[in-house]
């Protein structure tokens, strides 16, 4: 049987062992930290953009990421610097170029999830009949 954790008096505990698995997914505070900003990253279009575009294509620079993405170069460019500082893409210099490339396995794992669904659609409305 999983320890209970302790409770607030004004708190009850229906299903202990339910419980101890919740507080134990919860227990490391700084990866649901790191969950939280991954996500919150995704949430913006243009940095899911640059990030869909890097994980298909592999190492791109920011002129090229820009143009497939249709962003400006200097926008490119902040949205790189957000995602990493979050640990989602990392820079490889190359003589004075600098490509880009996501990293980190949760952002992998979630861009493989939501790249299936993106490429999925899109493959669906390539394919559908026309009315």
């Amino acid at each position: 049987m999983h320890q209970v954790p302790t409770a607030r008096r004004d708190m009850r505990i229906i299903d202990a062992d339910q419980v101890c698995d919740a507080t134990a997914v919860l227990a490391d505070g700084a990866q649901v930290q790191h969950a939280a900003a991954v996500l919150d990253a995704l949430g913006d279009a243009n940095r899911l953009s640059l990030l869909l575009a890097l994980h298909h294509a592999g190492n791109l620079c920011v002129s090229d990421l820009a143009f497939a993405v249709g962003m400006s170069d200097s926008a490119v460019s902040h949205a790189l610097r957000l995602l990493r500082a979050h640990g989602m893409v990392a820079a490889h210099r190359e003589g004075r170029l600098v490509r880009y490339s996501v990293t980190g396995d949760l952002t992998i794992r979630l861009l493989d999830v939501v790249s299936e669904g993106v490429v999925g659609d899109v493959a669906l409305h390539r394919n559908a009949a026309p009315h």
